[in-house]
């Protein structure tokens, strides 16, 4: 199967590219695996739709995207900041 190609929607886009280096290149691993398997074990369909999937590619970077004519466009990329939480596990 050949590689998918990676597309960006204009909010994904803008999220990656004010990530951080290091978050940044967490990023561009993550899709290196999904652009030759977008339907990877751990990701999960959205809803009834097994072509829109999410996944979580670390503890805090989550992508959500859709696998479409040798496409996957990322439609969400959410970064969670760990950081500062109200209330402490």
């Amino acid at each position: 199967m050949l590689p998918h190609s990676v597309e960006f929607t204009e909010r994904a886009a803008h999220a990656r590219d004010s990530l951080p280096a290091e978050r940044r290149d967490l990023l561009e691993r993550g899709l290196a695996i999904l652009v030759t398997d977008p339907r990877h074990k751990l990701s999960h369909p959205v809803g009834g739709d097994e072509a829109t999937r999410e996944i979580a590619l670390s503890r805090n970077l989550f992508i959500e995207y859709v696998i479409s004519d040798g496409k996957l466009v990322v439609l969400v990329l959410t970064l969670v900041d760990l950081t500062d939480v109200l209330i402490e596990e």
